[in-house]
């Protein structure tokens, strides 16, 4: 991952550009994909007493992409909270392990994955 660096442990990449709107667009729709995946993974474990603890596990990564989704939805497209959040989300998704929720967390894994790259170019074209 170009431009990304760990900081104690945890994934740190400093954005000090504004996205492009080509950029901000394709943020936007990783977003909105990711959004879907992770509601697919909480609905997959729904259904048993089981699988709360999974479940429970993915919410606070679902708060972040609502929290990112609010912060390029509006004027803000200079963020260098934007990579933090999405190395909480990443976390997030990484602690569930529940086979109900793979292939939603495999697509979330993806959205995460192309964000975490379309921020990284944004960085490099700005240096």
């Amino acid at each position: 991952m170009g431009g990304c660096t760990y900081v104690a442990g945890e994934l740190s990449m400093a954005v000090t550009t504004s996205f492009t709107r080509a950029e901000h667009a394709k943020i936007r729709a990783h977003l909105g994909t990711l959004r879907a995946s992770l509601t697919q993974a909480r609905d997959a474990l729904m259904h048993f007493k089981g699988d709360r603890l999974d479940r429970d596990k993915l919410e606070p990564a679902a708060r972040r992409v609502d929290d990112l989704m609010n912060l390029f939805v509006g004027e803000l497209r200079d963020s260098t909270q934007g990579p933090v959040w999405i190395a909480e989300i990443q976390s997030g998704v990484e602690q569930v392990t529940n086979p109900k929720a793979a292939e939603a967390l495999r697509e979330a894994r993806i959205d995460i994955t192309a964000l975490l790259d379309v921020m990284a170019a944004a960085g490099k074209a700005a240096a």
